[in-house]
């Protein structure tokens, strides 16, 4: 008896804070305490039930009290799709996000504009759920909530982030363990119980660097190891585990029946010099031989100095700045064969490892043919639009974030590739695709690289001592002085494009304003206001049919029908367009918005319209309809003798 009492004593005592983390787990789910942060939260837009994308999800990944947690873009999509529906999640870090540039220049925003403009009879939800400095651990745990909101097409652009991004080996935001532990313990994460520990945990972390931390930019602030070796153990379990985290990643979707399209992985190879050359190496390669092909370089000995790098290269083949040089040298020579491979080796052999190394994208090429996914030659493409073949500062703003012109190609290429899988019908074969981003201005360029001008001037770059004073405007001069008011002191994106937009205006610059009330249309499709103005530029130059076309484009989304339709009605007949004017002016007082003196003037219109479409009978019945309910309405008596008149 004595030993069955104690087995049954020892069995309570293991349940008891088995039971108690239960029971702690119901109080807090009933109470609503400590869950974890949704993808999406419910919300209601233009009258609608809609899901808007958690500007705090990243708050899953990092602690607030450690670091400056990077936003999700608050994107919004109907929460009941419907038949006309196609709807697309991007999923990856700061390439897929857009960084450093705003709104409508990111790959996601431009896709969605190609298709909705290719293909009208659908309506395109392209979300971007690119976060900063996650990787392939936040894809995998951000996706079962991603296949529950009925996704009909998924894009993949992620690599870069393996080693610093969140859950990586080298992070400060790193875990210790295997990635099989990592993964279950961010299934834990979606326990109450967890969150409530792990907000006990983050108050007593809480160190004395923890402030300078915040204070780093995030590129900073997320390196723990600075320097990895190209192939070193650390470096073959990271790219291990990418490919583990991947594979699931795709099998999943491949279970789920959810098509998915991925690309390999762009960065700047010709103009950036790798970031652990800016270390100082003790050793090899620091004497004569370094300064003579230095030297050689510099004189535009370029075959000299090729070989001069080669020799150096035989004594240290780690020397990623070797690599680099050998590279420029080739450049020189013009052969941009051996200049594309010694840049790769550069790049690879960058100890600092912001950017993927050609393995990540071997391994993203083989796993896609492995699980059928769509596979995307990402750096051919950008190959192809690159000065030598070689890809650099002309489609690249720093390492490996694109411009506004590479990030287009990104949207075309995913763009085409849609298309070569026949999953749309309906081509609008009148829709022209351009060969540059839609409604991208010099403003939308000086955000983006206004917002990076310090950190391309401090670590891991080269550092030099620079302000914002020192930087030089992208193109307009005010584009500049606009967009650092955007980021320093207002912040809001539309407002900037607006002030830009009247700066033009007061130039007579109609075309430049148009474009910038049109980029704020990109990104905001269903806002009628970016209309309206366009629409108005038009008036001021008297250019009737093309401020009809904008105003009809308003009509779709405007509150405000009656008084569209009454301006669609003037430009109607400005163009002498009198039959399509009075159907419209119609249309207007059909409609509730008017005022009393708004539909007092839109009858009066509509007699003038019927007059000079000859259906006089018509417009003698509005007059007397007027004068029926104001008497003593003079214009309408006067009109009316007119006619008289006339008919005399």
């Amino acid at each position: 008896m004595t030993k069955a009492k104690n087995t049954v004593f020892t069995i309570i005592m293991l349940l008891v804070p088995v039971l108690f983390f239960v029971l702690l787990e119901i109080g807090l789910r009933i109470f609503g305490g400590y869950q974890q942060e949704p993808l999406v939260v419910k919300t209601h837009k233009n009258g609608k039930e809609v899901y808007q994308i958690n500007q705090n999800i990243a708050r899953r990944y990092f602690d607030p009290n450690k670091v400056n947690v990077p936003a999700a873009a608050p994107e919004t999509f109907n929460a009941h799709k419907t038949a006309s529906t196609f709807r697309i999640f991007c999923l990856g870090g700061s390439t897929t996000a857009g960084f450093p540039f705003d709104c409508q220049v990111s790959f996601p925003q431009q896709l969605r504009y190609l298709l909705q403009n290719s293909y009208p009879r659908y309506r395109f939800e392209v979300i971007n759920l690119g976060i900063s400095a996650v990787n392939s651990y936040t894809v995998l745990d951000l996706l079962p909530d991603v296949l529950e909101l009925q996704p009909d097409l998924i894009l993949v652009y992620m690599g870069h982030n393996e080693f610093y991004g969140a859950y990586g080996s080298a992070s400060s935001f790193a875990l210790p363990g295997s990635d099989q532990f990592i993964r279950f313990y961010l299934k834990l994460q979606k326990l109450h119980t967890i969150q409530f520990l792990q907000s006990i945990v983050s108050l007593f972390s809480i160190s004395e660097s923890t402030p300078k931390k915040k204070n780093l930019s995030l590129m900073a602030a997320v390196v723990q190891d600075q320097q990895i070796a190209w192939r070193s153990e650390n470096y073959q379990k990271t790219m291990q585990v990418f490919s583990n985290n991947l594979e699931i990643i795709l099998n999943s979707c491949c279970r789920a029946k959810e098509p998915v399209i991925m690309s390999n992985l762009v960065s700047n190879i010709r103009d950036l010099k790798p970031f652990s050359a800016n270390i100082k190496r003790a050793g090899a390669n620091t004497g004569d031989g370094l300064a003579i092909a230095y030297s050689l370089f510099n004189a535009k000995n370029y075959t000299a100095s090729a070989e001069a790098y080669r020799q150096l290269l035989g004594t240290d083949a780690s020397d990623a700045g070797l690599w680099f040089n050998l590279g420029k040298s080739y450049i020189g020579l013009g052969d941009s064969v051996q200049a594309l491979q010694a840049l790769t080796e550069a790049k690879d052999r960058d100890q600092v490892r912001f950017r993927a190394a050609e393995d990540a994208n071997l391994i993203i090429k083989t796993l896609a043919s492995e699980t059928n996914a769509s596979f995307i030659d990402m750096q051919t493409r950008f190959a192809a639009h690159a000065q030598h073949g070689l890809i650099g500062d002309d489609l690249i703003c720093n390492h490996l974030h694109p411009n506004p012109n590479g990030y287009y190609l990104m949207a075309k290429a995913f763009y085409e590739q849609i298309q070569s899988l026949n999953m749309l019908n309906g081509l609008d074969s009148t829709f022209f695709v351009q060969d540059k981003p839609y409604f991208v201005t010099d403003l939308d360029w000086d955000i983006g690289l206004l917002k990076i001008f310090e950190m391309v001037n401090s670590w891991p770059f080269e550092e030099k001592n620079v302000t914002f004073d020192d930087y030089k405007a992208y193109g307009e001069p005010k584009a500049a002085e606009i967009a650092r008011n955007y980021l320093f002191e207002e912040n809001i994106w539309s407002r900037a494009h607006y002030k830009m937009a009247d700066a033009f205006i007061k130039q007579k610059a109609f075309e430049k304003a148009r474009l910038e009330y049109l980029a704020v249309s990109v990104f905001v499709p269903e806002d009628s206001y970016p209309y309206n103005r366009v629409a108005k530029t038009y008036e001021y130059e008297g250019r009737w049919r093309a401020r009809e076309i904008f105003l009809k484009k308003e009509l779709q989304y405007s509150p405000a029908r009656g008084m569209v339709w009454y301006q669609i009605a003037m430009a109607q007949f400005k163009q002498k367009q009198y039959r399509n004017a009075s159907q419209s002016m119609l249309n207007a007082l059909k409609e509730r918005d008017l005022n009393q003196k708004e539909r007092l003037n839109a009858r009066w219109h509509l007699a003038g319209f019927y007059y000079e479409a000859n259906q006089v009978d018509q417009a003698i019945s509005i007059l007397k309809g007027i004068l029926r309910d104001i008497p003593n309405f003079t214009p309408a008596k006067s009109f009316l003798q007119k006619i008289a008149k006339l008919q005399q």
